[in-house]
């Protein structure tokens, strides 16, 4: 489902990732003033949302080290295990959605566009969270798919 104008009105574009063939790494933009705090953002992809997700600071963690640390995934399904590394838990299962469909974007030279939106308290970070995810059931979250491994569309989304 493409990103409505109520959502580009209310978040804002904190950056983008894309992948850089040559470097074999991933290329990051990030707008000045990155929001923090109990955050919510959506991953777009020509104008077509494919995740809606939550961060929140925490000692070790903010909104840019989430999105760093979830791309860090997405290039070590494109890359392959680190030599000489013990295999991430990750690696054992069957791959999430993200892990599944982000990576085919990176390579096909699609750039990430991410949406995001800092919120006043972890609850309504939480609502806005499962408001996003039901209303877009993006390809690349639990949402987007049903048990048996087909695609649950949007409201309005064509089958």
């Amino acid at each position: 489902m493409r990103i409505s104008s109520e959502e580009r009105q209310a978040c804002r574009c904190a950056g983008t990732v894309a992948w850089d063939s040559t470097q074999r790494a991933l290329r990051w933009t990030w707008e000045p003033n990155v929001p923090s705090g109990y955050v919510v953002y959506l991953m777009v992809v020509d104008h077509e949302v494919k995740k809606a997700g939550k961060a929140e600071n925490t000692s070790s963690s903010t909104f840019k080290k989430r999105m760093q640390s979830e791309f860090s995934a997405a290039r070590q399904v494109i890359c392959g295990p680190l030599p000489g590394r013990p295999l991430p838990r990750w690696r054992l299962r069957p791959f999430d959605p993200f892990k599944k469909h982000a990576p085919p974007t990176l390579l096909a030279g699609r750039t990430v566009e991410l949406w995001a939106k800092g919120l006043p308290t972890k609850q309504s970070m939480l609502d806005q969270e499962d408001r996003l995810n039901e209303k877009y059931r993006g390809e690349w979250t639990k949402q987007g798919w049903t048990k048996d491994g087909r695609r649950r569309l949007a409201e309005g989304d064509a089958a």
